[in-house]
């Protein structure tokens, strides 16, 4: 009996590590291409496996990038939200540095999303599933604005922190003529201007 349940462990663990393959190469070509450019044949070629074996674990092109942008969006939400609620008044700063740093590390998961927020699909049947993960992560950045005391248009103002953060990897994260350590030092100026305008809007 034990040498079953270890053989089933045993599958178990390597079902895991195959799937773990697969997203992170589909992370890596849904970050080099919009989401109707891919094809399952180039996410296996990247993962070094037969095609034939995602669908073992995933039914569809669509499945698979729903999963990687849900579970990325929710490891990302958690972590900011667990910030914002420690016990530190400068919440804004805690969610513009948490911001910039995660997606200048977490590149191709940054790639996705600007893809989909530019080209989108309103033909896929996850729309609802991928914009569900937006309106949370609006729900957080809206707290955000609570704890440092604005009484009005907080989800007006979640909207525009975003935007404005979005704009900064969008202009500076692949700014031609300067190395990677002067941009990152550009953008992270630039989240304390956006810092600074922001807290001097909520004391007016």
């Amino acid at each position: 009996m034990a040498k079953k349940d270890t053989l089933i462990k045993l599958k178990e663990k390597e079902r895991e590590l195959r799937q773990t393959l697969i997203i992170e190469a589909a992370r890596k070509v849904f970050g080099q291409k919009t989401y109707d450019r891919v094809s399952m044949a180039e996410i296996a070629k990247t993962a070094g496996i037969a095609k034939s074996s995602i669908y073992t674990y995933f039914k569809s092109q669509e499945e698979l990038y729903a999963k990687i942008a849900f579970q990325d969006a929710c490891v990302f939400i958690v972590e900011l939200e667990n910030r914002i609620h420690q016990e530190d008044k400068n919440v804004v700063k805690k969610a513009i540095d948490y911001f910039l740093d995660y997606y200048i590390t977490n590149e191709p998961q940054w790639r996705m999303i600007t893809h989909f927020a530019l080209h989108g699909n309103k033909d896929m049947k996850s729309v609802g599933l991928l914009n569900e993960i937006g309106r949370k992560l609006m729900d957080v950045f809206e707290i955000v604005f609570t704890r440092s005391g604005l009484k009005s248009d907080t989800r007006l103002m979640a909207h525009t922190l975003f935007s404005c953060l979005s704009g900064v990897l969008i202009a500076f994260r692949k700014y031609p003529g300067r190395s990677e350590e002067d941009r990152i030092a550009h953008m992270k100026k630039i989240g304390s201007m956006i810092e600074s305008m922001i807290i001097a809007f909520i004391k007016l």
